[in-house]
């Protein structure tokens, strides 16, 4: 017959507690586009306010975004953070042409300081 050892509570306590740790990381959170008004690949009337919304609150000076329609950069009134830190919004300086326009975004979340990039593609008729 064979005897089976009993471990000490504490050793027990360390193996348990190592085993539910090992392999867990800290989550590192990113920025990344959510939603967006105009949304990726809609075809709208020209907009009033482009709004990109993030899984993040954001460092609003090191996060914005630009927006070229018909291949010519298009001025943006001031972008502006809202909805908890977490947005960007800005209004084209003119109303936009039918075409296709072209949002490419920066955002850098401010618990974490990463930043990320990315663009989409909407259409004005």
């Amino acid at each position: 017959m064979k005897l089976i050892r009993i471990l000490p509570p504490t050793l027990l306590l360390l193996a348990g507690f190592t085993l539910a740790t090992w392999g867990a990381a800290p989550a590192l959170a990113h920025a990344m586009l959510t939603t967006a008004s105009p949304a990726p690949g809609a075809t709208v009337a020209p907009p009033a306010t482009i709004e990109l919304d993030f899984s993040e609150k954001l460092a609003p000076a090191f996060s914005g975004f630009t927006l070229t329609c018909a291949g010519a950069p298009v001025a943006l009134q001031k972008i502006t953070a809202g909805k908890h830190g977490a947005s960007l919004s800005a209004a084209p300086g003119a109303a936009l042409a039918p075409g296709n326009c072209d949002v490419v975004w920066h955002a850098v979340a401010s618990d974490d300081g990463h930043r990320t990039t990315g663009e989409y593609s909407f259409t004005v008729r």
